[in-house]
């Protein structure tokens, strides 16, 4: 069963433990902002809450809910209850009031309908997920490392994500099954777990130092992230 987390209890960003190079990572872009080419193509696996205005979005809550059960299955399956809100945006309004100064210019992704924020916990794990119905779902599992980590994305699939984990084993190759890629070795040594890439899907794993949404450390975690969705198109990595 999902329960909503408190806001103490969300996870802001992360980052690897360690020094990594850029190797098969999208570059820092100049001014740091959210969206979505950074959401997929950047070291981060816990996804970060939107920063933009909650809005009343009619029918975009029970989309995404729809969408995320068909995805993933198990505790997210037909009937759940999820504690999804709907933002205008990643960016923050004064972010974006603070360059329609003049002279200065901000491009930010527009989202069809509004970006879903999902924050919760699932037994010993918290899940956070972020996107827009149709087009794009990033999802993260993470919980306190504790011991070697597990990377086997089967067992994990299994465990948090029955209805892709079923999905892909009996999936044929035209279908996303077999075309499912081990691109991990494309990155830096140790930055991942592992990573699977399909043209519509990306899965990832590995271990993060964690940071709440006021900066502070919120410890070691181990992470399992899933994005899909036609917006993986975007995807800039390998």
């Amino acid at each position: 069963m999902l329960r909503p987390l408190a806001p103490t209890e969300v996870i802001g960003g992360d980052h690897p433990v360690g020094g990594y190079s850029l190797t098969g990572l999208l570059p820092p872009a100049p001014v740091p902002l959210p969206s979505r080419r950074a959401l997929l193509g950047g070291a981060a696996l816990v996804v970060p809450p939107p920063q933009g205005a909650p809005i009343d979005a009619p029918g975009v809550p029970e989309r995404a809910a729809a969408e995320l059960g068909e995805l993933l299955g198990g505790t997210f399956g037909s009937g759940a209850t999820l504690p999804l809100s709907v933002h205008d945006a990643l960016v923050s309004p004064q972010t974006r009031a603070q360059y329609g100064a003049p002279g200065l210019s901000l491009t930010w992704d527009r989202p069809r309908h509004g970006f879903y924020w999902l924050a919760a916990r699932l037994d010993d794990r918290q899940v956070q997920a972020c996107g827009e119905p149709g087009h794009l779902h990033c999802v993260s599992f993470h919980r306190p490392l504790a011991g070697p980590p597990t990377d086997d994305p089967w067992e994990l699939l299994a465990q948090l994500a029955p209805a892709l984990h079923a999905r892909l084993r009996g999936e044929p190759a035209e279908r996303g099954g077999a075309d499912l890629r081990d691109i991990t070795a494309a990155f830096s040594p140790g930055l991942f777990g592992i990573a699977l890439s399909a043209p519509e899907l990306r899965i990832r794993t590995g271990v993060r130092q964690a940071l709440r949404t006021d900066g502070t450390p919120a410890g070691l975690v181990h992470v399992l992230r899933i994005d899909a969705g036609p917006g993986c198109r975007e995807w800039p990595g390998p």
